[in-house]
């Protein structure tokens, strides 16, 4: 089985310019209006009126527009919990693919058996299976535009989701963890 070594700086690309977050990045940004904010979002949601670089990881700030979401009720209290769980999985995929490099590299140094390497190549394919799963709901997340009960449906099926891929990388994450040696 071939295991994609290019996969772990994709997501991080991805996970880099995420756009799930609540202030995204619009098209045609009003300076006049716009707020700035870390894009690692290290003070979760924090917002600077002038441009200049995040106090805690010392990136430069982003123009965004603030938040200005038509949901309302349940629809943006399912919006707001989807994109908590979703930023918790990229932190966790973050890790999880750290943790497959190692993982990669430590097979090309040690000498296995052949159950033993087959057991770090499944559970690699399940981190690769779990960020093609994670990649594939923010392609296809979008967020509705009014909070009617097709769209609290939407959320909540996209909520169920992103909790599963979640629970699969958390899955792959301690799975690798037991199979590298101390």
């Amino acid at each position: 089985m071939k295991i994609n070594f290019f996969l772990p700086f994709m997501s991080l690309a991805l996970f880099l310019s995420c756009g799930h977050h609540p202030n995204k990045k619009p098209e045609n940004l009003d300076l006049a209006n716009a707020v700035y904010i870390c894009p690692m979002d290290c003070e979760h949601g924090k917002t600077y009126a002038e441009a200049g670089k995040c106090p805690v990881c010392g990136m430069a700030l982003e123009p965004t527009m603030p938040n200005t979401s038509a949901l309302t009720g349940e629809a943006a209290s399912l919006s707001k919990e989807a994109e908590q769980i979703h930023d918790e999985a990229m932190k966790d995929l973050a890790d999880m693919n750290r943790l497959a490099r190692q993982m990669k590299d430590y097979m090309t140094r040690a000498s296995m058996t052949k159950e033993m390497n087959d057991e770090f190549v499944t559970t690699l394919a399940s981190m690769e299976k779990a960020e093609a799963d994670m990649m594939s709901w923010m392609a296809g997340y979008k967020e509705p535009e009014t909070s009617s009960a097709e769209a609290v449906a939407y959320l909540k099926e996209q909520k169920q989701k992103i909790e599963q891929n979640r629970n699969d990388i958390r899955t792959a994450l301690e799975t690798g963890k037991k199979l590298m040696p101390e």
